[in-house]
Parts: C-alpha cells; structure tokens; sequence
C-alpha cells in the first residue's frame, strides 16, 4: 500500500512537470477527496473486504491509539516516545541507558522502517533534522540537473527521481511521528536493507547520466 501511494504521487509530480494543468490537477484531487474519505468509512467496517485485516488494524490504531497500544499500535507509539525522549540533543550513539527505548527492545527491528525513531533518541531534533536537511540537499541537487536537463524526458526523469525520494521520507517520517497509520515505508539511504538502497542509487545513477549529457552538449 505505502508503496502505491508513492507511485502515484510520482505520477502526479510527473504530470504536472510535464505540463498538465494545475486545473485538472485539483479539479481530480476534489473528486478523489471524498471518494477516498467514503472508501475509509468502508474500510473500517466490521467484516470488510476491501483492505486485509492487518491493514484495518494499523489504520483503527493510528485512529485510536490508546486502544490498540498493546497490539497493532505498539510500534507506532513506543516510535514517538523515543523521538520525544531524545529531546534537543538525544541521549547519545549508542548509549547504554536502559530506560532508552531502543535497548529495552521496545521498537522490533528498529533498523528498518522505524530507524528515524532510533535517530530521535539518539541524536535528538538535531540528529533527525540533519538527516532531513541532507536529503533535502540531495532532492534539490536532482531538481537542479533536471532543470538544466537538455530534454524534456530528462527533466521528467529528475522531477519523478526527486518525488520517489522526497514523498518517501516525507511517509517514513509521518509514520515514525503517528501523523500516518504504519505502511511500512523505508527511510532512504538511512533504512537497513540492500535493495532500497541499490534502487536509490541506480535512481540517482540515470539522474547523474542526464547530468552528464547536459555537459556534453555544452562542448
């Protein structure tokens, strides 16, 4: 499901990129609106078969967090305890204290999608907003090279690259800090897992070869 969602918003940034008028933009987003907020009334329903039940949960436990902080919604709400504890400057790399959440066990295999929530506590607001700004640094690098792109493929190739990038941190993020229900989304370049990571680069990769072309043509 997370994964569709950055798809499409992809699509959209392509789209719009690509010449696509704003008009039409909102004018389906209004349309999708409360298409989306009628199919969340069914979704939530006893006996749906529209969502598996695991996605229902994560969704009633983002809704109503007390009620499911032992179950679907324990991930979720241990994640924000651990943000907020690290408070300005974190409790330290790796630290051995053992109220911290992540050496109580609290977070499984914080690692993977919940490892903004490891940062949190560690390395505090600082830490995460480093993390942030790093990536901010390098989406507006690919918007840059897209800009000065030769040819309109390039341009859209870029503006699709920096969206992946961009939404995905933004749904990570929403996620570790309970703005979302858990979709289960890694944090790029940051998140364990080797095919994240080598689809990111082979990404960046085609970006830096439009890049390169651009240079090209100048000689």
């Amino acid at each position: 499901m997370s994964t569709s969602i950055v798809f499409i918003m992809i699509f959209v940034t392509m789209f719009f990129i690509g010449g696509l008028s704003l008009k039409v933009i909102f004018g389906t987003a209004a349309v999708l609106f409360p298409i989306v907020v009628l199919g969340l009334m069914l979704v939530l329903q006893p006996n749906q078969e529209i969502i598996k039940d695991y996605q229902q949960a994560r969704i009633l436990a983002w809704l109503q967090p007390e009620e499911y902080s032992n179950d679907e919604g324990y991930q979720q709400q241990n994640s924000i305890v651990a943000i907020g504890s690290g408070q300005l400057t974190g409790k330290g790399y790796k630290n051995n204290e053992v109220g911290s959440v992540k050496n109580g066990n609290f977070i499984s295999e914080p690692q993977t999608d919940f490892i903004f929530a490891i940062v949190g506590e560690e390395l505090g607001f600082l830490g995460c907003m480093a993390i942030i700004l790093l990536i901010l640094i390098i989406i507006i690098e690919v918007l840059r090279i897209g800009w000065n792109a030769s040819e309109l493929s390039g341009t859209l190739i870029a503006a699709g690259v920096a969206a992946h990038l961009g939404f995905q941190t933004f749904f990570n993020i929403a996620v570790t800090t309970g703005v979302m229900p858990n979709t289960g989304i890694p944090l790029p370049f940051v998140s364990y897992g080797l095919t994240s990571l080598v689809s990111i680069f082979m990404e960046l990769g085609v970006v830096l070869n439009i890049g390169l072309l651009r240079s090209r043509d100048r000689f």
